[in-house]
């Protein structure tokens, strides 16, 4: 499920994949089979991501398990996408008080 937490992070922040692309040096072949599910990531490629969306490696993570463990039906994408995006920015606001604590 890292794809689809990918996937839902590029949304988000309303990127298209040629500008992950870009941002991250990857191919978007290569972002397309990550996001479809056909790859799994590399760490280095995790740590782009993280990079791109201006977040911790480790709140990407768990933002991709929280996805894992809530498995929804195909009707419900859409109620899916918006609790993802309301717990991105939420967490996105949580990284960056935590990045006050550790100055």
């Amino acid at each position: 499920m890292i794809g689809e937490a990918l996937r839902l992070l590029r949304i988000f922040y309303g990127l298209k994949a040629t500008e992950i692309s870009k941002s991250t040096g990857l191919s978007q072949s290569y972002i397309s089979e990550i996001e479809n599910g056909h790859k799994q990531p590399s760490l280095e490629a995790l740590e782009k991501y993280a990079l791109t969306f201006e977040m911790k490696l480790s709140t990407l993570m768990l933002f991709a398990e929280s996805i894992e463990n809530d498995k929804v039906n195909k009707k419900d994408i859409k109620a899916k996408q918006y609790v993802a995006r309301s717990g991105m920015k939420l967490l996105a606001i949580l990284d960056k008080v935590g990045n006050l604590d550790d100055e």
